[in-house]
């Protein structure tokens, strides 16, 4: 065990819940699987994602009540799309708060004003579902699931991404050619 192995993890769980893209999810898996091998303590782990995604969903919030309107409601490119998408966002998150928070990213939650306590208890909600999910699978299945893609070999799942990436392509071409065909007359 290595505290830098918690670290990693902590860092990239903390911009998971602050809503930025990232490996989170994939360091919380990874997490799980070492901790089911016995080289990290379950418990820590869980402890210190939980700890990270709500700092992280905390920041995000703080960003998004900053920031985050300001920036969508500003004049220029899209401003018609950006306000019709602002009264959306206020009529959903006026009607069903919790579930907007649990759902959505921390700092949409800022940007709607969202009670920071309704915002928090989502985010708790939200962090103890993702994480107990991804840590728990993980370290029951991790091992396992390892093994069969280490026998499966590497040129396996290159050929299954092949084929995902192919079969989206067609289907992005269907729907740009069928957007494209005149409207048949009726």
């Amino acid at each position: 065990m290595r505290l830098s192995e918690y670290i990693v993890m902590f860092v990239l769980v903390l911009t998971m819940g602050a809503g930025v893209p990232g490996a989170g999810d994939a360091s919380l898996l990874a997490a799980g699987t070492l901790a089911g091998e016995g080289r990290l303590n379950v418990w820590v782990v869980l402890a210190a994602a939980m700890a990270a995604w709500i700092l992280g969903s905390a920041a995000g919030y703080a960003i998004g009540a900053r920031q985050g309107r300001w920036l969508l409601e500003r004049p220029g490119w899209l401003e018609r799309s950006r306000g019709n998408l602002l009264a959306k966002g206020d009529d959903l998150f006026g009607r069903h708060g919790f579930l907007g928070t649990v759902t959505m990213p921390a700092f949409v939650s800022g940007i709607f004003l969202v009670r920071f306590a309704l915002f928090m208890t989502g985010a708790l909600v939200a962090g103890a579902f993702w994480v107990g999910v991804y840590v728990v699978v993980s370290y029951y299945l991790g091992a396992k699931i390892a093994r069969a893609v280490g026998d499966a070999g590497a040129m396996t799942i290159l050929g299954v991404v092949v084929i995902v990436v192919i079969g989206l392509a067609i289907r992005a071409g269907v729907a740009k050619w069928r957007s494209a065909r005149p409207a048949r007359p009726g």
